[in-house]
């Protein structure tokens, strides 16, 4: 059963706008920093991007985005949630993706991190 309110997200530049585009197609709201025009942002801007539109980043960054949730936790920050995965095809991508969304409302989700391996 799909969650009732599942989180938006915010895929980032290593993973491909096409599986942001399929995952619209299964009728979630998920954009692609490609998509966004923001390739060349550093892993903060990254992050607070995602956070001032209220978007879950997925990334395959584990150690930058550890470190910056560790630091948003430290100053009180919070953020949609970070969601790591090991890099795999985009049709392991998108069935875990969408397992994780039918699963994890955004407010379980807000200011966690979760690996994508969890939603195989």
């Amino acid at each position: 059963m799909p969650s009732p309110d599942p989180p938006r997200l915010y895929l980032n530049e290593h993973l491909s706008p096409r599986l942001a585009l399929q995952l619209r197609r299964h009728g979630f709201d998920a954009t692609s920093s490609r998509e966004a025009g923001r390739l060349s942002d550093t892993d903060d801007e990254q992050l607070a991007f995602a956070v001032s539109q209220r978007r879950a980043l997925v990334t395959f960054n584990a150690g930058d985005f550890v470190r910056l949730h560790r630091q948003y936790l430290a100053e009180s920050q919070e953020h949609w949630g970070i969601v790591l995965s090991t890099e795999e095809s985009i049709s392991v991508l998108l069935h875990r993706l969408l397992r994780l969304l039918n699963s994890v409302s955004a407010d379980e989700l807000k200011s966690q991190i979760r690996w994508l391996n969890e939603f195989r």
